[in-house]
């Protein structure tokens, strides 16, 4: 069980239980996907401790699956990416339709995540503290992905950060707006995971726009990996 080696993951590199825990949504949905996605973001939205992340977006999970809003402390970073989530995995349509707390939810059990920086944050988070964070704990966010094994990892506003402490080369796939987007590939054995430049889940702005983007570079990605088109064969037109 995914969850159940990173809990003990989690106990071994941090007994004191301090960190607060990433992981899997739904197990046997995350499992089941193609692609299965991760989202690597910074830092968790909040200083306390006694709580997993997963386990609050589950709560969400169900609200949304009742045709309820996710509550306003998860609905800023994870609605969205609910909705990059579930067009990813089902097929690329208009925002104003992918919004609805059902899709949100759908896309929100079919994902694993994880932070750079395992501790307490805020809504604004210290560039130079999460990049500190990312290098001294690489054994341990890599651990977390081995233990996951996505085909795809999202990383929002962290890519340099893992891209660096892994030492993957970065290959160019689009310009958008004077931003240049890339993404690297990861070798896992025998098991190859795309890691992906992105713009992080809460970002404000033109959701539309950065939805249609999003489809943009995963349509590039495609075009670069011939191994790629099976991932995403659900997101084809």
């Amino acid at each position: 069980m995914i969850n159940e080696k990173l809990e003990k993951l989690y106990t071994e590199y941090c007994p004191d239980k301090m960190i607060i825990p990433c992981g899997v949504v739904d197990e046997e949905i995350y499992s089941a996907s193609k692609p299965r996605i991760v989202f690597l973001l910074k830092e968790p939205h909040s200083d306390e401790t006694g709580w997993s992340i997963p386990c609050g977006l589950r709560r969400q999970v169900q609200r949304g699956l009742t045709g309820h809003p996710f509550k306003r402390d998860y609905a800023y970073t994870w609605a969205q990416a609910g909705v990059w989530a579930y067009a990813i995995l089902n097929g690329f349509k208009s925002y104003h339709e992918l919004r609805k707390p059902l899709f949100r939810a759908k896309g929100i059990q079919a994902i694993g995540m994880t932070n750079l920086k395992k501790t307490g944050g805020s809504a604004t988070s210290d560039r130079e503290v999460i990049r500190e964070h990312a290098k001294r704990e690489v054994d341990l966010w890599r651990q977390e992905l081995e233990i996951m094994r996505p085909d795809l990892v999202i990383c929002g506003n962290t890519y340099r950060d893992v891209t660096d402490n892994l030492r993957l080369p970065k290959i160019w796939l689009l310009t958008h707006k004077k931003t240049h987007f890339f993404y690297s590939l990861w070798d896992l054995g025998a098991h190859k995971t795309i890691i992906l430049k992105f713009w992080h889940p809460a970002r404000r702005g033109n959701r539309a726009e950065t939805l249609k983007l999003l489809e943009q570079l995963i349509d590039k990605v495609q075009e670069k990996e011939l191994f790629a088109k099976a991932l995403f064969s659900h997101t084809l037109k």
